[in-house]
């Protein structure tokens, strides 16, 4: 508010607008003028009108320039920020930096810094006058803090996993961090914030975990998909097991593993990682397939697999389809030479009688 007056009367009061702005009509002659913000004063000079005309009128207030990085000097958006005795609540920019404006001089600021509703910086800042006149323009740098995330990596039967590859990405994007684990652990210095913990082994994503890392972080990561023991059993028409069939696994983003399976039937895979897994068998060293199926392997188990079309006898597979032509052919010859043998009987036995 602008209060104007001449030979120490008050004769017009005017607030500026948005765009510090006052417009106003005064009578030619010399006026005092004082500046009020917030109820203190804080600027006053004296204008002589003798015509239309524009004047400068410069407040003693300040502006605080707040700039949000870290160590490595990465500047961080969407950080907030609240200042007191305010009662201001701004947000950083693409920039890492937000403006507090038209702030008094004479009063000690406390502002505070929060990422992911999480408080981390507490910054007081003095009255921020030089020789009692305002400065213009007051910056504050908030470090983000450096915090120490151990991970730990495990297999399904809690066995660490060494080697695995552990991607660390800051939740908001930006920072990114990456290392291989040393007998099932990574360490790393993150900034302070959300994280995305990605574990690759052979190339293909084991796990995926959301972290907060508010305070120096030691965290497990047991990667249920990875280490399993998967047998696929191979049976024919009667559930009879099939030995020396040749058993292929195809798993996404890996190479295919081929094992035969023993007289019980069985083709073991160890050391294997789950998830969605085609299933090819081959019989009798056959170019294709005589199965192609999908399943979802997540956890160590033992897969049944019928194969109907055959039927093993004395160790040899016989398609079902031929064996039931046989068998019908096998009937049919019984019954007739049942029936023949029974004709002969008869015959012989009406001669006897005559």
């Amino acid at each position: 508010m602008i209060q104007f007056f001449e030979n120490v009367t008050s004769v017009v009061n005017a607030t500026s607008n948005s765009d510090g702005l006052v417009t106003l009509m005064l009578e030619i002659g010399i006026y005092a003028c004082e500046a009020y913000f917030k109820d203190e004063k804080v600027g006053e000079r004296a204008l002589n009108i003798t015509k239309e005309e524009s004047f400068n009128f410069t407040c003693n207030l300040t502006n605080l320039k707040i700039l949000v990085m870290d160590r490595s000097e990465n500047r961080f958006p969407e950080v907030k920020l609240s200042l007191t005795p305010e009662n201001q609540t701004l947000f950083t920019n693409i920039t890492g930096t937000t403006v507090f404006p038209s702030l008094l001089p004479n009063v000690t600021y406390v502002l505070n810094a929060s990422r992911y509703d999480k408080q981390f910086n507490t910054t007081t800042i003095p009255r921020l006058l030089v020789n009692e006149t305002a400065i213009a323009w007051f910056n504050v740098t908030i470090i983000c803090p450096t915090l120490t995330l151990q991970v730990n990596v495990t297999d399904a039967n809690n066995q660490p996993i060494s080697n695995a590859a552990v991607n660390v990405q800051e939740v908001m994007g930006g920072l990114y961090y990456e290392g291989n684990t040393v007998e099932g652990t990574a360490m790393f210095n993150c900034t302070f914030g959300r994280y995305t913990v990605k574990v690759y082994t052979r190339g293909v994503e084991i796990n995926e975990t959301v972290t907060d890392l508010f305070q120096n972080e030691n965290m497990s990561i047991r990667c249920k998909l990875y280490g399993l023991t998967v047998s696929i059993k191979v049976v024919d028409y009667f559930g009879q097991p099939i030995p020396n069939a040749n058993v292929t696994l195809q798993r996404e983003g890996l190479p295919p593993r081929s094992n035969r399976t023993k007289s019980n039937g069985v083709a073991t895979f160890s050391d294997f990682i789950g998830g969605s897994v085609q299933i090819a068998i081959y019989l009798n060293d056959q170019t294709q397939p005589c199965i192609d199926t999908t399943s979802s392997v997540v956890s160590s188990e033992t897969i049944g697999i019928k194969i109907g079309k055959y039927v093993l006898i004395a160790g040899i597979l016989v398609e079902a389809s031929q064996l039931t032509t046989a068998l019908i052919i096998a009937a049919a010859i019984i019954l007739i030479v049942s029936i023949e043998v029974y004709r002969r009987k008869r015959s012989k036995l009406q001669k006897s009688s005559d």
